[in-house]
């Protein structure tokens, strides 16, 4: 233990690594205010806020539509319809700024959900709306749940597949139970460039771990003595896996309070399918939110598991601080560009960093009768993998200067 605090002390005093983490806690803090800064809110005036009064758009938005709140059935539907079709009808199709404040602004999701279940398109659009007859409202989750069967139906590339995507859709509770979600709709989009950050950080600061004896020429010291090639490697093993997981949920734990506490939490519990119709994943909009957290967290772990081992392997952190980047940021272009020829580059790394673009995919993996989500898998993939590399990179270490 006094080895490990030791090794932790020795990595926090250095003025590169104190000087990293302010960084990072000053991105999270201005990411925060920006996430805060992007929400659109109308007033009644048809005005939307400027300067600081934009910071208190999120809760502004959400006493407005949260006067909905509750469960949307069709009959609330077919009003919140018969609203937005009067207001068309009477403003010959564009509705001003100040009315849409007033009225349409509070029921705006409603108007998303149910063009969205009938097109099972995510992208709202006006004349949706207008093509929507009294009858098709009364059967809107009739209508969507044959359209989720259809669904089913086109992803699952086997009988296997298609079970288990009708399972997932069986999970969703019908009628929604409606409550405005935009600080987590808003905040993904945020986190998920903040997780790639903390990612590329953590590898360049744990390979500093492994690199310091040999950039001091003090690794002859450091295996002569009694415990340099056995309690202490595993004491620096242990310092580069708590120091990725201590920057990790500072970093994620500021940015998720400072947020959440100027925006509000309204809509955790919020299906995700409400902005995305078809999506085989079942969770809810605050479950996506936590999804990209661990999915990032498993992200940090593995970088810094790769960029020990490359340093150890290497005696130089020169290349090792370059493989995070390639990992998440440089692959998922490769990936884009490779989607179509190959399924191999759905289970690439970029995919923990990824999250948002790829609960929009049905992409499943079978083994014989077992199916299982892309996300899921790549997320188990990595967490043994960054396990299962420890070892490797007490024996590459151990084993300096003994052949």
């Amino acid at each position: 233990m006094r080895m490990l605090r030791y090794e932790l002390k020795k990595f926090f005093s250095k003025t590169v690594n104190r000087a990293i983490l302010i960084v990072v806690i000053l991105i999270a803090a201005a990411y925060s205010f920006l996430a805060a800064g992007s929400i659109r809110y109308t007033d009644a005036n048809g005005e939307n806020p400027d300067g600081i009064g934009k910071i208190a758009a999120g809760r502004k938005l959400a006493a407005d539509k949260n006067q909905w709140k509750g469960e949307l059935t069709a009959e609330r539907i077919a009003d919140v319809v018969q609203s937005y079709k009067g207001l068309r009808r009477q403003y010959q199709g564009e509705v001003p700024d100040n009315e849409y404040g007033k009225t349409v602004q509070s029921y705006w999701d409603i108007l998303n959900f149910t063009a969205n279940v009938y097109t099972m398109e995510p992208n709202f659009l006006p004349d949706v709306i207008d093509q929507i007859s009294e009858e098709d409202v009364n059967y809107i989750y009739d209508i969507y749940g044959d359209n989720l069967q259809k669904a089913a139906e086109e992803y699952g590339e086997t009988s296997e597949q298609e079970e288990f995507i009708k399972e997932q859709y069986g999970k969703l509770e019908i009628p929604v139970e409606y409550e405005a979600y935009d600080s987590w709709e808003t905040m993904p989009m945020y986190i998920q460039t903040y997780v790639i950050i903390l990612a590329v950080v953590i590898g360049f600061m744990a390979a500093g771990i492994f690199d310091e004896e040999f950039r001091n020429h003090a690794e002859l010291v450091f295996f002569a003595a009694k415990y340099g090639r056995s309690k202490a490697i595993r004491n620096k093993i242990a310092a580069g896996i708590i120091t990725a997981t201590a920057v990790y949920w500072t970093g994620v734990g500021i940015m998720t309070l400072i947020s959440f506490g100027i925006m509000g939490t309204s809509g955790f519990h919020m299906p995700y399918q409400f902005e995305d119709p078809d999506s085989v994943y079942a969770m809810t909009q605050g479950q996506r939110y936590l999804l990209i957290v661990v999915c990032g967290y498993i992200a940090s772990l593995l970088s810094a598991s790769v960029t020990m081992l490359v340093t150890a392997k290497m005696r130089t952190a020169k290349v090792a601080v370059c493989i995070p980047f390639f990992m998440f940021c440089v692959m998922l272009f490769i990936a884009r560009s490779l989607s179509d020829v190959t399924r191999v580059v759905y289970y690439t790394t970029d995919v923990l960093t990824n999250v948002l673009q790829a609960v929009k995919v049905p992409t499943l993996f079978q083994i014989g009768d077992f199916v299982i989500l892309q996300i899921p898998f790549v997320m188990v993939l990595y967490s043994a993998v960054s396990i299962i590399l420890l070892p490797f990179i007490y024996r590459s270490y151990s084993r300096y200067g003994l052949h």
